[in-house]
């Protein structure tokens, strides 16, 4: 029996708005969209870097995903053809031309203009993705993750960036010492989804 503490529900469609924009209203892709973007960054030499939780049982319950300095996800071809290809295929015209344009041009230009740095993505510690099982939330896992990759980008002093969809997810990067530069609303046929904008110096004076 599950514990007490735990609230056990099915979710019959995931709401989040970002997911239902970047699939074009189709969010039957998003295990799609999101192996993509994973299988780029772990599967692409070089590219990612990666940090995780596990039990001991050996099951994940937590991982951090980041693109190295010099780096940006799903950039090239070599990155795209683990399944992002295969995305673009699926998604209706009108969802990829709203992924394209909204990816490719209006985030990035999104986060120069909070983050105050030229092509902010490629150019920081980038967090992709950073997870919790919902289990293991509010127990130190994600500062954990987070103190290794701080270690990790300190080595050449690179500032670690990230942006969010979830307004649950602005205070705890707050507690665990990311400075919040702004948020945005981006437009989209389907839905509009929230940005918050979050960035940690790693340099030592």
């Amino acid at each position: 029996m599950a514990p007490s503490n735990l609230t056990i529900e099915h979710v019959d469609k995931p709401t989040d708005p970002a997911a239902i924009a970047l699939t074009g209203g189709d969010i039957s892709l998003l295990p799609d969209l999101g192996g993509a973007m994973i299988r780029a960054l772990l599967l692409t030499p070089g590219v990612g870097e990666i940090f995780t939780a596990r039990d001991e049982n050996g099951s994940l319950v937590g991982f951090a995903l980041f693109s190295l300095p010099g780096q940006l996800m799903l950039s090239t071809e070599e990155q795209q053809k683990h399944g992002f290809l295969d995305l673009m295929g699926k998604l209706s015209p009108e969802g990829q031309k709203y992924y394209v344009e909204t990816m490719g041009k209006e985030v990035p230009k999104m986060n120069d203009q909070f983050f105050g740095i030229e092509d902010a993505e490629r150019n920081t510690y980038w967090c992709n993705f950073a997870m919790v099982r919902e289990d293991y939330q509010g127990k130190g896992v994600a500062r954990a993750l987070f103190e290794l990759a701080t270690k990790d980008a300190a080595k050449t002093g690179a500032t670690i960036a990230l942006t969010t969809t979830n307004a649950r997810n602005v205070p705890i990067y707050e507690k665990l010492g990311f400075k919040l530069h702004g948020q945005t609303i981006m437009p989209s046929p389907w839905v509009d989804w929230p940005m918050w904008f979050f960035s940690k110096e790693t340099k030592q004076d």
